[in-house]
């Protein structure tokens, strides 16, 4: 079965001969991914590129013969996903299409080092038979291209490398230990010494003031997919900015140290913020240069500053889509006009509500930290670090044991200290976490699987309506899938003598206004039809038109026309009006929940073998949406038996009647053998016939 599967086609040559390439590049980075998130895969190889002849049978045809109707495609393909090992694949999108793994025949190999091979490639095509260790790929003998010959515009949900793990919620990697990996690892890290890392400041137990702990107490966590060449530092300094940290170097270490700066509980941990100052610094201790007050303060003013902070990241419940978040100021606003700030890319990010979160700590680190303090120290104050918390006293500026944290120390050839600072304010680096609303409306999977047919109605029309062939017609229908959400858009007929082997017959694109009748209706009635559909409406005609059968449509086996359609509640109609008995069927007594079906275009026509009468056929119907996709599994589906009578064959006489009689009996000297029922030519009719007698 084709997931790619369209409406049949008139051509019966390939148009294709290779494979539309989605990409395939040697020039592209293996993808480094973390925590969960879309990637779309590079082909690292393909070959064994196949047609395939989709055979059909003409509804309309004499005999049910077969013929070529179109080609589909499949190849065997190998799609790199990234550095390995991944943990594993999750949802795989192809356009509008979502599927879950193994729709698409794919097999994951996870890029574990060593890593076997292929087995299947290794029998057909040894050449490509390769380990591929540490690369994440997916792999099929059987990739189905469709009726196009492409692979679409395919992407996979990963789920990505095992060595993170993501102890916040099951999806996003924790980022103290993505930064630990990202730095040190062997196969695709930076090459940073294990042993240059504080790793008591990166990773930590409740209780403490650890980066870890902060990002779990917080409550964010990372889901990068790094696909395109960046340098590592541009990457480091994007996440610590959305995690609300810094890097600080001293001692011949590396530490990532939170600007968090009050207690916080969640997910397990509890992060407890070291803000107690280091120093009390005073008049006494600062280095004073000749004109020059100890400390300078420069201030920025507040109408420069942004108080809406957009941001966009990945939404993880909307297939990943691109999606533009906001935390704003309403006071700032207020006070001093609405400014917005610079779009930060955060694709790292694939919880909306997570992306409000840094997006407000973005914007109230820079909205509220506006006092930057200068001032020198002796070398007998070297200990001091980045991040570290003192307070300033100077009376001339107001200051009285006001806490700063210090951001930068410079030393200068002579051993003192130039220290910059940047104003504390407690619980500016804290935030709420409130939750977003993502997008709205209906998102469209075009690979949603259709719901079933309703029971279809099927019959032999007579043969001023099947013209003298064996006929079978089928009214169907189908209703909204409701655990997919995929409308009904027709079905693949098939059919089976053995009710084991089945063969495709045509294609129904058009639901039928079939239902059921909601009351008894005699057989002397000529109003009070009442009936419901399925779907579809019914329309009202003149009486002149009801007479030429414009509204034909069945009813459990009789054939009648309406005249009026009233529209009774919600499907539900009241013919009245009626005409019966027509094309040679009797008016009849019809019991509620009688079949119904109006007889138009949008009903399928079998023509069937002759040899078939006096069988019983075998029908499945093969639901698809309306996008000629999300189509059923054969297996799935229920089988409608009905036994064939030749109702709509047409006997000797009426043929010979049709025909008429040859009038050429040979040479005038021969005998003329032509007889019937009453006898030959030559000899007298001894047989009556009565034809009835006057009332």
């Amino acid at each position: 079965m084709s997931y790619f599967r369209t409406k049949k086609s008139a051509a019966v040559t390939p148009n294709y001969t290779g494979m539309d390439i989605q990409t395939s590049s040697s020039a592209l980075p293996i993808p480094i991914i973390y925590g969960t998130t879309r990637a779309a895969p590079n082909i690292l190889w393909h070959d064994g590129f196949a047609s395939h002849a989709q055979h059909s049978t003409a509804a309309g045809g004499k005999g049910g013969g077969q013929t070529v109707s179109s080609y589909t495609y499949s190849t065997w393909i190998m799609l790199g996903v990234g550095e390995g090992p991944i943990k594993a694949i999750g949802t795989i999108y192809n356009g509008q299409s979502v599927l879950p793994y193994g729709a698409y025949n794919l097999a994951l190999m996870n890029g574990a080092t060593p890593q076997d091979v292929w087995g299947q490639a290794q029998g057909a095509f040894s050449y490509a038979a390769l380990h591929y260790n540490g690369t994440a790929y997916m792999a099929s003998s059987y990739y189905d291209l469709g009726s196009n010959a492409s692979i679409g515009s395919i992407a996979f949900e990963v789920y990505g490398l095992s060595a993170v793990a993501t102890p916040l919620n099951a999806y996003d990697s924790d980022p103290a230990a993505m930064l630990y990996d990202f730095l040190t690892n062997t196969q695709y890290g930076v090459g940073f010494p294990a042993e240059s890392i504080d790793a008591a400041a990166l990773f930590g137990a409740t209780g403490d003031a650890s980066y870890q702990t902060y990002c779990m107490a917080i409550g964010i966590g990372l889901s990068p997919a790094l696909t395109t060449q960046e340098t590592a530092s541009t990457l480091i300094t994007r996440w610590l900015q959305l995690t609300n940290a810094t890097a600080v170097w001293s001692g011949g270490l590396l530490r990532i140290r939170p600007y968090g700066d009050v207690s916080l509980s969640g997910n397990g941990y509890d992060y407890m913020p070291d803000t107690a100052p280091v120093y009390d610094l005073t008049d006494a201790d600062f280095l004073y240069e000749d004109g020059r007050d100890p400390v300078q303060v420069a201030r920025i003013d507040p109408y420069s500053l942004a108080n809406i902070q957009p941001l966009e990241c990945f939404d993880r419940s909307n297939r990943y889509a691109a999606t533009p978040v906001y935390a704003f100021d309403q006071d700032a606003i207020e006070r001093f006009g609405m400014r917005m700030g610079a779009n930060i890319s955060a694709h790292e990010i694939c919880d909306l509500s997570m992306g409000v979160l840094a997006a407000q700590l973005i914007l109230q680190r820079a909205l509220y930290i506006r006092n930057t303090y200068t001032f020198k120290l002796s070398f007998e104050y070297c200990l001091l670090d980045p991040m570290d918390i003192v307070t300033l006293t100077d009376p001339v500026l107001g200051l009285d044991r006001t806490p700063v944290r210090i951001i930068a120390i410079e030393e200068d050839s002579n051993g003192s200290l130039t220290v910059t600072a940047e104003e504390f304010p407690g619980g500016i680096a804290t935030a709420t976490r409130y939750p977003a609303q993502g997008a709205s409306g209906a998102v469209l999977n075009r690979a949603a699987e259709a719901g079933s047919v309703n029971a279809p109605v099927i019959f032999e029309p007579p043969s001023a309506l099947s013209d003298g062939s064996l006929e079978v017609w089928v009214a169907l229908s189908g209703a909204r899938n409701q655990a997919t959400g995929a409308e009904w858009g027709g079905a693949f007929v098939h059919v089976s003598l053995d009710g084991a082997s089945y063969t495709q017959i045509g294609e129904i694109s058009s639901p039928a206004r079939q239902g059921l009748m909601t009351s008894a209706l005699t057989s002397a009635m000529i109003d009070g039809l009442d009936v419901t559909l399925s779907q579809g409406t019914l329309a009202s005609v003149s009486q002149d038109e009801a007479r030429n059968v414009v509204t034909l449509c069945y009813l459990d086996g009789e054939l009648l026309a309406y005249t009026n359609a009233t529209l009774t509640a919600s499907q539900s109609y009241a013919l009245s009006g009626l005409v019966r008995g027509l094309f040679g069927t009797m008016p009849m007594d019809h019991a509620v929940g009688s079949a119904f079906a109006r007889l138009d275009d949008a009903v399928f026509k079998y023509s069937a073998p002759p040899g078939y009468i006096g069988q019983t056929i075998n029908l499945k119907f093969q639901s698809f949406n309306i996008f000629g996709a999300g189509v059923q599994d054969l297996s799935d589906c229920a089988v409608y038996s009905y036994h064939l009578s030749g109702n709509g064959i047409r006997g000797p006489v009426t043929a010979a009647l049709l025909l008429g009689t040859s009038l050429d009996y040979g040479v005038i000297a021969a005998g003329i053998g032509e007889a019937d029922d009453f006898g030959t030519l030559s000899e007298a009719s001894v047989t009556i016939i009565a034809l009835g007698s006057l009332p």
